[in-house]
C-alpha cells in the first residue's frame, strides 16, 4: 500500500475536543468515503481516518476527536504547520453506489465524527439526492453543518433539545420510517449501527440498500 509524506497546513478547532487537521494534497486522489492511515514518520504508530474533504480540494482535511487517553490524537493536535506525517492508502469501500450517484434517493446516517464521509460525498457531488441524519450530544458538534442542503439535514442531539430532534438517531427513525427503496448509509459507533440497520430491517428495507462503517 502506497504510503507518503505530506505536510500539515493548518490545525482548526471546532470544539474543545474535536478538531480538523489538514494536509496538502500532492497528488493524492481518492473516492469520496475512503479512509487513510496516518502515521508519525519513522514509526509504525498510526490510526485510521476517513478523508472529510472533497475530491476537488487542492487539500486533505480530517476530522479528529481528541481522546482524552489517546496519545495519538493529542499528538495529532498540537502538531505545527510544516510538520510531516506518513498517508497510506486510499483504501476501503465506503464509497457511493452508482444507483446514488446517479440520484437514487439515498439516506446518511451518522454519529459524531462519523459524519467525514458524507461530508466528503457531498462536498464532492453536490447534486445528490440524500437527506443527513447526524447523532451528537449537543449542538456544537454538528460538524460540517453549513457544508450540506439545511433542508435536507436533521441534527439529533441526545444530551440537551438544541439541535432539529431531542433524542438519538435510532429514536427519530422510529418515528420517521424510512421508505424501503432508499439507499441507506451508516457511519458511526457500532451499538449506533447495529441499533439502526435493525430498525431499518424491521421497516422492511431490504439488506442491499442498507450499506455500514464502523468508525470506532
Amino acid at each position: 500500500m502506497k504510503r507518503r509524506k505530506h505536510i500539515v497546513q493548518e490545525i482548526i478547532n471546532l470544539t474543545p475536543e474535536t478538531f480538523i487537521i489538514r494536509l496538502d494534497r500532492l497528488d493524492f486522489k481518492f473516492e469520496p468515503g475512503q479512509y487513510v492511515v496516518i502515521r508519525i514518520p519513522d514509526q509504525n504508530k498510526g490510526r485510521e481516518y476517513s478523508i472529510y474533504s472533497a475530491t476537488t480540494d487542492d487539500y486533505l482535511d480530517f476530522l479528529v476527536r481528541e481522546i482524552p487517553a489517546g496519545d495519538f490524537s493529542r499528538y495529532l493536535r498540537h502538531l505545527l504547520p510544516g510538520s510531516e506525517l506518513d498517508v497510506e492508502g486510499p483504501k476501503g469501500y465506503f464509497i457511493l453506489k452508482d444507483k446514488t450517484s446517479k440520484g437514487h434517493p439515498s439516506l446518511f446516517i451518522a454519529s459524531g465524527t462519523g459524519i467525514s464521509p458524507f461530508h466528503s460525498y457531498v462536498k464532492s457531488f453536490p447534486e445528490l439526492n440524500y437527506r443527513v441524519l447526524h447523532g451528537v450530544h449537543f449542538a456544537d458538534e454538528a460538524y460540517g453543518r453549513e457544508s450540506f442542503d439545511p433542508e435536507k439535514f436533521v441534527l439529533c442531539t441526545s444530551r440537551r433539545a438544541e439541535g432539529d430532534f431531542f433524542g438519538r438517531v435510532s429514536y427519530y427513525l422510529k418515528h420517521h420510517p424510512v421508505p424501503v427503496e432508499t439507499i441507506c448509509y451508516l457511519c458511526g459507533n457500532s451499538d449506533m449501527i447495529e441499533e439502526v440497520t435493525a430498525i431499518l430491517e424491521r421497516q422492511g428495507l431490504p439488506p442491499e440498500n442498507i450499506r455500514t462503517e464502523v468508525f470506532f
